[in-house]
C-alpha cells in the first residue's frame, strides 16, 4: 500500500513540473448577470454606483473623495476612529495616493515593517508584534469588481499580503478608472495576471463566519472592517 501511495505522489510531483492549464475559450466567458451587460454599456458612472451599493451591502464602507487632499483626510479620519497606534502600508510607489506614509507618520502613527524573517523564532516574534500594534493596513488595489463589490489585490515586493490580512481594519485605495463590470471582464483585460505574482486576492467585504444557528460574526479570520477610497482621476 505504501509503495502504491508513493508511486501516485511521485507521478503527481513529476506532472507538476510540466502541467499546462487548458486554454479558456472566449465563448466560455459570459456575463454572470444582467448587471455585467448594464455596466459595460453604461460606463464608469454605472459601475461606480453599482460597486458602491454592493460594497455597502457587504457591511463595508465606500468613499468618493473629490481629490487627493480629501482622500488623505478621510484616511486619517479612519485611522483616528480605530485608535491605531501603528499601521502597516504598502510602499509609496504601489499606492495610488501620494503622501500616505508621510501623512500617517506625521499624525503619530508609525508604519511598521511587515517583512517576516525566515527564522522561526524571529518570525513568531515579529508576528506577535504586528498583531499587537498594527490596527490598520493600507493597500492599493489592482481593480474593483462592480457586480460583487470585490477588490483585487496583487501581492509582490513592497505590497505584502499581511497588510490586508492581519490588521483588524483594512483601507484599500482604488482608482475609479480601475473598476470592471465583472470578474470575467477583469480577467479578459489581464489574461496573464496569475503568472505575475505569488498571490492574487479578492477582498469581498470584511471577514465573516456563521455558526450552526446562522449568527454572523465579522472579523474572525481577517479584517472586521473594510474601507475603500475611490481615488478620482487627476489631470496632469
Amino acid at each position: 500500500m505504501t509503495g502504491s501511495r508513493e508511486a501516485v505522489l511521485n507521478a503527481i510531483r513529476a506532472s507538476l513540473t510540466e502541467a499546462v492549464f487548458p486554454a479558456c475559450h472566449e465563448r466560455l466567458i459570459r456575463p454572470s448577470s444582467l448587471a455585467d451587460v448594464a455596466g459595460a454599456s453604461a460606463g464608469l458612472s454605472h459601475m461606480l454606483t453599482t460597486f458602491t451599493a454592493e460594497l455597502q451591502a457587504l457591511s463595508a464602507h465606500a468613499y468618493s473623495p473629490a481629490g487627493p487632499a480629501e482622500a488623505l483626510d478621510i484616511l486619517l479620519g479612519i485611522v483616528r476612529d480605530c485608535g491605531a497606534q501603528a499601521a502597516l502600508a504598502w510602499d509609496d510607489e504601489h499606492l495610488p495616493l501620494a503622501g500616505v506614509r508621510q501623512a500617517l507618520t506625521a499624525a503619530g502613527v508609525p508604519i511598521l515593517d511587515a517583512t517576516l524573517p525566515g527564522e522561526a523564532a524571529a518570525r513568531a516574534a515579529r508576528l506577535a508584534l504586528l498583531l499587537d500594534r498594527a490596527a490598520v493596513g493600507v493597500t492599493g488595489a489592482l481593480a474593483g469588481l462592480a457586480d460583487t463589490g470585490s477588490v483585487a489585490l496583487l501581492s509582490g515586493p513592497g505590497r505584502g499580503r499581511l497588510v490586508s490580512l492581519l490588521p483588524p481594519v483594512h483601507v484599500a485605495l482604488l482608482p475609479v478608472t480601475d473598476l470592471y463590470p465583472s470578474l470575467a471582464a477583469f480577467f479578459a483585460a489581464h489574461p496573464g495576471l496569475t503568472r505575475q505574482a505569488s498571490n492574487l486576492l479578492f477582498v469581498t467585504g470584511p471577514s465573516r463566519t456563521a455558526d450552526i444557528e446562522q449568527v454572523l460574526t465579522l472579523g474572525v479570520h481577517g479584517p472586521r472592517e473594510v474601507h475603500v477610497l475611490l481615488i478620482p482621476e487627476t489631470s496632469d
